[in-house]
């Protein structure tokens, strides 16, 4: 069996692919049809996904390797949390190599396509990010589902030692991952990251799902990770950010620096009286140290404050009244610009909104962790 060395720790082990890697890789990808020949004859070793460094990912009792929930969410949680845990939104593979190119495949768990309002990019697409001796990481290449819309692949050129960050879908999940890098490569862990150490953790809607960024790395929870260094987890769940109880379970599971809650756009204003406050209660109860922020409803037109927002902001300002330390209220007109070109619906932020709201989410979060902005 092929083996390359992936090093965990001070001492180099050598992990095992899997063969069964290399078949599925060969049943959806053309150009490695004879995939036995292609890695005996062409230098190249595969790395499945699950042996790499692999950050957003939360839980590890899963029914999929990938989900972002644990497999004993039951039906107190709405439908659509339930199918769309499934999706990989904020999860990224973290680490450094001396390879001198790099290759990516993957699997989708449904077939790409474009929505009314997000491309297939976005949503079935992967980003990659270099950062050079411990500088800003910057963006180097997309890859594309392929045109069978099961999966895509990507080659990248790169210069040994520099740490490489992928980011992976957002609105959809994948089956498989396989990184190639060529034979006798390392794979290192990457460094700590120089802020927060434990994960923030976004709860959310489809915008904090990642609707509708044009690749994966301009969702603005991928931004406020990249930009800070620090690590995240997405639970976003379009049109299903909806505050049960149960949910405060699955969130309080983590061990979190900072807690975000953006679910307005998801209840109606009946829910949100219902909900908000147990479920903030709750939360508070079951991590009492880590901080909250609690965002206002966004849109392009930033009127004046629903009674949706106004009730979150006084459950915010009565539990400070109590006592409660590290809660951040973050209303809805830091969220967008003034000139409304940050949305593609008046809701949902294109590229230009996920980079205005990165900038005020960010922001709330360096509040509630008191951290100075540099």
């Amino acid at each position: 069996m092929n083996k390359i060395a992936v090093c965990c720790c001070a001492v180099a082990l050598a992990i095992s692919v899997p063969a069964a890697c290399r078949a599925d890789a060969a049943k959806w990808d053309p150009r490695m049809a004879n995939v036995q020949a292609a890695v005996d004859t062409n230098g190249f070793k595969w790395i499945d996904g699950r042996f790499l460094p692999l950050e957003g990912r939360a839980f590890d009792d899963t029914a999929r390797f990938y989900d972002r929930l644990p497999a004993n969410v039951t039906t107190n949680v709405n439908g659509g949390v339930r199918s769309l845990k499934r999706h990989t939104s904020g999860m990224s593979f973290r680490f450094v190599t001396d390879a001198r190119r790099v290759v990516f495949k993957w699997t989708l768990l449904n077939p790409a396509a474009s929505s009314r309002n997000m491309g297939a990019i976005g949503s079935s697409g992967i980003d990659v990010y270099v950062r050079r001796r411990g500088g800003e990481w910057k963006y180097l290449r997309t890859g594309a589902p392929d045109t069978t819309g099961k999966g895509g692949m990507l080659s990248v050129g790169w210069v040994p030692g520099e740490e490489c960050l992928v980011y992976l879908p957002l609105y959809n999940g994948i089956e498989t991952f396989a990184l190639g890098v060529t034979e006798g490569a390392k794979i290192l862990p990457p460094p700590p990251h120089k802020g927060v150490q434990k994960p923030v953790v976004f709860y959310g809607t489809s915008i904090t799902h990642g609707g509708c960024a044009s690749r994966p790395g301009l969702s603005f929870v991928n931004i406020i990770g990249r930009s800070h260094d620090w690590p995240v987890v997405n639970l976003g769940f379009s049109g299903s950010g909806r505050m049960e109880l149960e949910m405060a379970d699955h969130l309080a599971r983590i061990d979190a620096s900072c807690y975000v809650l953006d679910c307005l756009w998801n209840m109606n204003e009946t829910v949100v009286m219902e909900r908000y406050e147990p479920f903030v209660r709750k939360l508070r109860s079951l991590r009492p140290d880590v901080p909250i922020v609690m965002a206002g409803q966004c849109d392009v037109f930033c009127g004046k404050p629903n009674a949706k927002e106004l009730h979150a902001k006084a459950v915010c300002d009565r539990l400070a009244a109590e006592g409660w330390k590290g809660l951040v209220f973050l209303p809805k007109d830091k969220m967008f610009n003034g000139d409304r070109e940050g949305t593609v619906d008046g809701c949902h932020p294109n590229d230009r909104g996920m980079a205005t709201m990165a900038e005020a989410f960010g922001d709330a979060v360096r509040r509630a962790l008191s951290i100075e902005r540099n």
